[in-house]
């Protein structure tokens, strides 16, 4: 604290040595001035950082840290305490003020949103303040969560410095998404605050919107919530601040990136038509996009394509398309559009909601996968039949788009368009002959048929299918026979029913839509995205979901074959056998380890002073179940994701 006033935490000195340096330069010195100027910019972008910097916390963490103050008794969309709720915040708003705090009132506050506002103001204060921070809010539906968040800010201090950027991902936050600008709007605090700072911030997900809504449906919601919002700025006088939009999504079709060129990808989350309405309104926009993990990176690994796709996102934002696309047919035709994207929406609820798709993306679920993402893949259960219980949204969206590729069937990428298209097929051939951006959004589902095949989902849910095995047995040996007989009986549960009674929904509306893209004849290879998989890699694909489901097989057959044990281990062989066919070979093959140790502890008999002729027989010992079962156990698992692997590069993306 004492050193505070050496530190360098703006960057305007910094700048004003890079223009006297820049000024003394020798002119033959170009590389110099060039490297001088990008240093320049840089820090004038990103201040002291190497990035623009953001936080994100939930909306539940922001309603719990003023629970107290504003006597929050229901859920801030109750409309019992709605516009009281609102009423306690503007009122904390009128006579908040600024607190001042040490690392010591951060470590011991235990409230996360208060703590991160702390964290904030220590990083202003000793770190950099010329950037902006982000404050992004997660499933944000209400505009009580935001002004909360201002109540914080101007609490400790940083409110001049920070932008709270709601995010818009769930059904509920797209729909209630441009009421919440409007109220937020409506305040004279937040008001104020957003005229201060020059710029309204959102934030749209993709991701998980295609979780939740299927992601054709999530492209349309958020693209119609940035039209009711540029309309809301403009309706209250507030087009003279600029709309920053962060669209978030990865790099898979189920979250968000476009399979088809680079210039399809900026204009499927950020379309032309929207820029042109905005501009009509006379609001500024700034869009921002993302590029996620390690796939995300891959174009920024080689200066020839970080150039182009520097130069792709210029070209994009060149303001000579904006008429074209608003002249197009997709935004004419807005009842048929609605529904017909509430119909995929309608399709996705229903099957998220059926605890069968639960069972079906956790029957092999993750195990399938290696671990990926920033966050490992946790279990939510730990016993086979509480995951068979499990609700298809507790699984994050990384893993549920890399279960279903693993598959065979991108139930959330194409799941519902079946159903829409079946509506009238004759409005879905018109639209699709002349409208660029439904071209551009079924492209989506184009690419997703193309890699799908019902028959290998079909397949996998068949090695749960306990009559399956029974049949196997008239064309075995009587040894063979009987061990199949045992994997029957062990399937003799509801398992396999469950997940086919979801398969019939999925393989009929998958049916639709491969029947009306064909009707369209060469369109979607041509202009489409049906095209970009070659029957090759379609062919090469059915091989690796053969060898999986062989290797699948073979594990079976040795689970089955795994001795019995006391009960002391706290596990019972069943339990042990349900996880080895849930795919769970790791953290089995480890406990199988344990409990048939394949050397027992080394004690030398003549060491304890008493004479003894009898040695230990080693065929007592658990080399063989070692060695037949467990080892080969763990390699044919490590061959199931290796494979998965293999699926993945064909594809193009993980999950």
């Amino acid at each position: 604290f004492e050193g505070r006033a050496r530190r360098i935490t703006h960057v305007d000195g910094l700048v004003e040595l890079v223009d006297r340096v820049l000024e003394r330069l020798a002119p033959e010195r170009h590389d110099a001035a060039a490297s001088l100027c990008i240093l320049r910019a840089e820090l004038r972008n990103y201040g002291l950082g190497l990035a623009h910097t953001h936080v994100r916390i939930n909306a539940t963490q922001v309603h719990n840290a003023i629970r107290k103050q504003v006597d929050l008794v229901s859920d801030v969309n109750d409309p019992r305490f709605r516009r009281s709720y609102l009423d306690r915040v503007e009122e904390l708003l009128d006579g908040v003020q600024p607190v001042t705090i040490n690392f010591g009132s951060l470590i011991a506050e235990r409230t996360s949103t208060k703590q991160l506002f702390m964290v904030l103001a220590q990083m202003l204060k000793y770190s950099d303040r010329t950037a902006p921070l982000r404050f992004l809010i997660a499933e944000c539906d209400s505009a009580f969560t935001p002004l909360t968040a201002l109540y914080f800010a101007r609490l400790f201090g940083v409110a001049d410095q920070i932008d709270i950027s709601p995010l818009f991902e769930t059904e509920r936050a797209l729909e209630a998404g441009s009421r919440v600008i409007e109220q937020l709007l409506e305040s004279p605090h937040y008001r104020a605050y957003v005229e201060a700072r020059g710029r309204l911030c959102i934030q749209t997900g993709y991701s998980d919107a295609g979780r939740y809504l299927g992601q054709t449906a999530a492209a349309a919601s958020i693209e119609r919530l940035r039209f009711r919002i540029v309309r809301a700025m403009a309706d209250h006088g507030m087009a003279h601040v600029e709309l920053v939009v962060f669209d978030t999504h990865g790099e898979s079709i189920g979250r968000g990136a476009h399979p088809g060129s680079f210039a399809a990808r900026l204009a499927y989350t950020d379309p032309p038509a929207f820029h042109a309405a905005a501009t009509r309104f006379g609001v500024r926009v700034k869009q921002e996009v993302s590029f996620q993990g390690g796939d995300g990176y891959l174009p920024f690994l080689n200066p020839a394509t970080a150039l182009a796709v520097l130069t792709r996102m210029l070209e994009h934002a060149q303001p000579g398309t904006l008429q074209a696309a608003s002249d197009d047919p997709f935004y004419a035709e807005r009842a048929y559009i609605r529904e017909f994207f509430t119909t995929v929406k309608g399709f996705q609820d229903d099957l998220v909601d059926d605890p069968n798709y639960g069972v079906l993306l956790t029957t092999f679920g993750a195990n399938l996968l290696f671990p990926s993402g920033s966050r490992a893949f946790r279990r939510q259960h730990e016993e086979p039949a509480e995951a068979d219980a499990a609700h298809a949204s507790q699984i994050r969206a990384i893993p549920h788009n890399a279960i279903l590729m693993q598959l065979g069937l991108l139930a959330n990428s194409l799941g519902g368009l079946g159903a829409a298209v079946d509506k009238d097929p004759d409005r879905f051939r018109m639209l699709y002959g002349s409208s660029e951006r439904f071209r551009r959004i079924m492209g989506i589902g184009e690419f997703a048929v193309a890699v799908s095949d019902p028959q290998v989902m079909e397949a996998y849910i068949t090695v749960t299918d306990p009559a399956w095995w029974v049949r196997r047995t008239a064309a075995e040996p009587h040894e063979d026979s009987e061990r199949l007989l045992t994997i029957a009986r062990h399937l003799r549960t509801d398992l396999h029913e469950r997940q086919r009674r979801v398969f019939l929904r999925l393989f009929q509306d998958f049916t639709e839509l491969d029947r009306a893209l064909e009707e369209l004849g060469e369109a979607p290879r041509s202009i489409g995205c049906a095209g970009l998989i070659s029957e090759r890699s379609r062919r090469t694909l059915l091989v690796l979901h053969a060898m999986r489901l062989a290797i699948i097989q073979q594990i079976y057959a040795l689970a089955v074959q795994i001795p019995d044990f006391s009960s002391r281990h706290a596990v019972t062989r069943r339990q042990l056998v349900d996880r080895l066919f849930h795919l769970d070979v790791p953290s089995v093959v480890t406990l199988l380890e344990e409990i048939f140790p394949q050397d027992g502890d080394r004690i030398r008999v003549e060491d304890f002073g008493e004479p003894a002729d009898y040695r230990p027989d080693d065929a007592q010992s658990y080399r063989v179940e070692n060695d037949q079962l467990f080892r080969p156990l763990a390699a044919y698992h490590r061959l199931c994701q290796r494979i998965s692997t293999a699926v993945v590069h064909r594809h193009g993306f993980f999950g």
